[in-house]
């Protein structure tokens, strides 16, 4: 295949992969065909199935493709951040809030929950979800200056900071956040970045890295 082939090829691929993450978040799993895919994404019938001839090939894709901007995120916001421990915790949730509310998150969660009951996907699921956190880890240790040998450290802030936004996340999809309980929200991200400062003093040595480091 030549170098042009390929780019085509790579292209045709990134197209198919957005258009399954915009139809996961707006139709969900069980809404979600290939045919509207390939229909969003702008490419022929013949072309999806050349590249991804089943539904379940497409999804695990997919997932990956979503694991992968969602990890993309968090190491944009990572190297905005600012001097000093706590305004590094408070803008870093403040950076992260946003994208939990985005196409990524939901059609993240659309596929942990059709995972349940789809062994397959369920496998896959869990493969990615551990590769994800193993690079927020990762991150946070570059952002809070983790040694190797205290990386708990850094599983302990992303199991605060991460869960915590998973779970305003969902809620958030429930309710009327922008309007009547946009204050509760609020103030639920007050306490969370109390609750992330407290465990990343108790977490953390008191070196803290640079801004930018954590991006490289």
């Amino acid at each position: 295949m030549s170098v042009l082939q390929e780019e085509r090829s790579a292209e045709t691929r990134r197209k198919l992969l957005d258009a399954t993450l915009e139809c996961l978040h707006e139709f969900g799993y069980a809404g979600t065909t290939t045919i509207e895919i390939a229909r969003r994404a702008g490419v022929s019938r013949g072309a999806q199935l050349h590249h991804y001839p089943r539904k379940q090939e497409l999804v695990a894709s997919a997932l990956e493709h979503v694991f992968t901007l969602r990890l993309e995120q968090f190491r944009n916001a990572a190297v905005e951040l600012p001097a000093g421990r706590e305004a590094r915790v408070n803008a870093l949730i403040d950076l992260l809030w946003p994208a939990f509310r985005g196409p990524a998150f939901y059609a993240w969660l659309e596929l942990v929950v059709a995972s349940r009951t789809d062994a397959a996907l369920r496998d896959a699921v869990r493969a990615a979800s551990r590769r994800f956190e193993e690079g927020v880890r990762r991150i946070l240790a570059a952002i809070f200056g983790v040694s190797e040998d205290a990386r708990g450290a850094a599983g302990a802030i992303e199991f605060v900071v991460f869960g915590l936004l998973e779970s305003l996340a969902i809620e958030h999809s429930l309710r009327d956040a922008e309007g009547a309980d946009r204050a509760e929200f609020e103030a639920a991200i007050g306490f969370l970045k109390n609750l992330a400062n407290f465990i990343v003093d108790r977490s953390v040595g008191p070196v803290c890295n640079t801004p930018g480091e954590a991006g490289r």
